[in-house]
């Protein structure tokens, strides 16, 4: 009956090493995908700076005269 109980604190200690490593896993791919969502709002506030940035008026060709 005792290397039942042994066996069975060692399955246990597996079932927590992998469930460990699989949240560590998951918390890297919430991290990654984190940073990557900040870049691209990053990337999405700089493009539309550059849509809404106002046009110059063009100045006129030829020359002028003094009134």
């Amino acid at each position: 009956m005792s290397i039942f109980i042994v066996r069975a604190f060692i399955k246990l200690r597996e079932m927590l090493a992998t469930h460990k490593d699989l949240a560590r896993k998951i918390e890297d791919l919430e991290r990654a995908q984190r940073e990557q969502g900040d870049q691209l709002a990053a990337v999405y506030s700089i493009v539309k700076q550059l849509i809404d940035y106002p046009a110059k008026e063009p100045k006129p060709i030829g020359f002028q005269t003094k009134p």
